[in-house]
């Protein structure tokens, strides 16, 4: 389960601190935005308002119970990049790492460093197994990203409404590969 004070950590490039309501405008533009969005709303693009409700019940009510949520930032400046965190799937029981970030972090290795910092927490510190994520068919940027954490390509599984990639590491497998 999560802690009640969200951990904060830094890594050589990155600082990933606690989410909260001072990063809503920043969210809710980042997740706007059509490019970061493509993948992401297949069903169609919420309305500001309506991602804006979402993302402050989120952060107002310590979502997820289970996981965490980290906003990231470039540790040198504090610019914000976008969140990675671990959530429930839907309701499969399985907690899934995923992470967003502005277009501007994209082919900078961000995702990759942080998604890194946070499964090595969901398996270290929470205990966590298996972490999994989806991500849409057409996206391989995030497929990649996946792959270089660790993650094995487990063919397609149906959630949020789609057929989407899904992927899975074991705790054992990441302990091994990971040791202490």
């Amino acid at each position: 389960m999560q802690t009640e004070v969200q951990p904060e950590f830094t890594t050589e490039w990155l600082r990933l601190r606690a989410w909260s309501l001072d990063d809503l405008d920043f969210i809710v533009a980042m997740d706007m935005d059509p490019d970061v969005g493509r993948y992401i709303y297949p069903h169609g693009r919420p309305t500001i308002q309506e991602r804006t409700v979402i993302s402050r019940r989120r952060i107002n009510s310590g979502w997820p119970k289970q996981g965490g949520m980290w906003f990231v930032e470039w540790a040198e400046s504090g610019d914000p990049l976008g969140w990675c965190g671990m959530f429930p799937l839907e309701d499969s029981g399985l907690v899934e790492i995923g992470y967003r970030f502005i277009t501007a972090a994209w082919g900078k290795g961000v995702a990759t460093e942080a998604a890194t910092r946070v499964l090595y927490h969901g398996f270290r510190a929470l205990d966590l197994d298996p972490i999994v994520a989806v991500t849409h068919p057409g996206n391989a940027g995030s497929q990649n990203v996946l792959g270089k954490i660790g993650l094995e390509a487990m063919g397609l599984q149906f959630h949020y409404g789609l057929k989407l990639c899904f992927f899975s590491l074991s705790r054992a497998s990441y302990l091994d590969v990971q040791p202490a």
